[in-house]
């Protein structure tokens, strides 16, 4: 039998260093993101990405790695990027350093600290994070998911609240998702915006894997901005679009909607891949439960938008989740949270139910997905915000 608990929160259980002045090597906008080594079917051992920006190119920057167990490491940067963009007629740039880590042992602490250069940079951190399992145990996976928040004003408090919840929660939290519509938006004040938002963040990003999705605010210039930013599993082939990664007893899926609308031809390739990921995942239930898929736009929502109702537009993407009986399906876009029975093809599914659950809070054996939506992580709402805003 299978019980799905739906909690009113941002979290499921299922079964600064900003830059010191005249120092353009000093690393900032420190994160991490799982790998590769977290996909079904992984192309290399490195279970991490860690990846910070710096001014200027410093070549030299570099990361030294360490546990208990494993000793210390000194990791060389995989790729440095410059990238490039005019914004508001404001030139923007930054070189952005990405490091692999090398696989990992599961459960286990790492620090790290980051490096500019080897003389005049001072180093940034330790920063300490642990190492989620990619494969099922008898432990609880627990993620924190939200969407629609930027770092000013609302979105603080969604922060704030973040940053307890990592310090209170540290060795149970395997990863942080945002649900599209990052920062509101990436290249806004002449591309400062994003590089606030991701100093921001840095305290939770820096110390347990930032997982994200593309949203309709991040669809300026193709995508470009959070794609120079993120690197997701699978990034060489889809560029944070879609992919899948699993986390002990779940199997997660993502899908960016707002490609397709930007480039409906995409459409076919994103349900092919879906079709052959769920399949997979369907196949391997006996080990692996629990297939949970997010999106930043909705399927299904409760208010008088367009966005509720994509289900008709998108009636394969819905097919294919209820062919292979995906649990959960989360999303953000419309700014409240709302959680929802089961659902197929615009009515409520077959399931069981406890008489004595009044609030529904135990769906037993659904035939289709429950639908959450959590698109409140906060933002610049009010005319005046805007005005009292400078970053």
């Amino acid at each position: 039998m299978k019980k799905i608990l739906v909690l009113a929160l941002v979290a499921i259980i299922a079964c600064s260093s900003a830059i010191a002045e005249g120092i353009l090597c000093t690393p900032w906008q420190i994160h991490i993101a799982l790998s590769d080594q977290y996909t079904s079917n992984p192309a290399s051992d490195s279970s991490f990405k860690i990846i910070f920006h710096t001014v200027e190119e410093c070549k030299s920057a570099y990361i030294v790695l360490e546990s208990k167990t494993s000793g210390r490491l000194a990791l060389q940067a995989s790729s440095v990027n410059y990238f490039a963009a005019t914004y508001t007629q404001l030139r923007y740039s930054t070189y952005v350093h990405i490091f692999d880590t090398p696989k990992l042992n599961v459960g286990e602490v790492y620090s790290y600290t980051c490096y500019g250069d080897d003389k005049n940079t001072p180093a940034v951190g330790p920063f300490e994070f642990w190492v989620p399992s990619p494969v099922p145990n008898n432990q609880p996976t627990t993620v924190v998911l939200f969407g629609d928040m930027d770092h000013t004003l609302q979105g603080q408090n969604t922060i704030g609240l973040l940053k307890n919840l990592q310090k209170n929660n540290f060795s149970e939290i395997s990863a942080f998702i945002h649900m599209g519509d990052i920062a509101y938006d990436l290249e806004w004040y002449g591309g400062r915006n994003g590089d606030l938002f991701m100093e921001a963040i840095q305290p939770i990003a820096a110390r347990a894997p930032y997982m994200i999705t593309p949203g309709n605010h991040e669809d300026y210039d193709n995508f470009t901005n959070v794609n120079m930013r993120f690197k997701m599993p699978l990034f060489s082939s889809t560029q944070n679009h879609y992919y899948s990664y699993n986390l002990g007893n779940i199997h997660f899926t993502t899908l960016n909607f707002d490609l397709v609308i930007k480039n409906p031809e995409t459409m076919k390739y994103m349900e092919g891949w879906l079709e052959k990921d769920l399949a997979q995942a369907h196949a391997n239930r006996k080990q692996r439960p629990w297939i949970v898929v997010y999106t930043h736009r909705p399927l299904y929502c409760s208010g008088n938008y367009g966005d509720c109702k994509n289900y008709q537009k998108y009636p394969n993407i819905e097919q294919l989740m209820t062919k292979y009986k995906v649990d959960m399906f989360l999303s953000g876009h419309i700014h409240v949270y709302e959680r929802m029975l089961p659902i197929s093809q615009g009515k409520v599914a077959p399931f069981e139910h406890d008489p004595s659950d009044k609030d529904y809070r135990y769906i037993i054996n659904p035939q289709a997905p429950v639908y959450v939506l959590q698109g409140s992580g906060g933002h610049l709402t009010d005319a005046n915000d805007y005005v009292n805003y400078d970053p």
